[in-house]
């Protein structure tokens, strides 16, 4: 089922002084650096052979990447795994009594699809299962 890291994220106070640090550092440049004002965050998204690795900075105290910087300082907010057939993985975990986030896999931001296996489900670990590349 799992076939990949799709995507690595993580919560930063600044993305800017992220893409700094990355740019002296490593030599790379963000594929895309975005505000969704809307969801809470700005982001910077860099694409590392065929996985994607994107750094939030929280815009508001109410988003639950707020919460986690405010609690933990800056880390990892989840690894995403890539799998095909998106639905039907939703299907399959809710049919093995999985609770998840949403109805349905829903659409990011960057275009991809996504799933949320609820913590008290998979003993306190956020899953993230994604379906699809970066779009835009």
């Amino acid at each position: 089922m799992l076939n990949k890291v799709h995507h690595i994220t993580f919560v930063v106070e600044s993305i800017e002084d992220m893409a700094g640090y990355i740019e002296r550092n490593f030599s790379m440049t963000p594929i895309s650096t975005d505000e969704f004002e809307d969801r809470g965050f700005k982001s910077i998204l860099y694409q590392i052979g065929g996985t994607y690795v994107d750094f939030f900075e929280p815009l508001r105290d109410d988003t639950p990447m707020a919460q986690q910087l405010a609690a933990t300082g800056p880390g990892v907010m989840h690894v995403a795994f890539g799998v095909d057939g998106i639905d039907q993985v939703f299907a399959d975990l809710v049919a093995k009594g999985n609770q998840m986030r949403s109805e349905a896999p829903a659409p990011s931001p960057f275009g991809y699809r996504n799933l949320n296996i609820d913590t008290n489900s998979s003993h306190g670990i956020l899953f993230q299962l994604a379906e699809g590349e970066v779009s835009g």
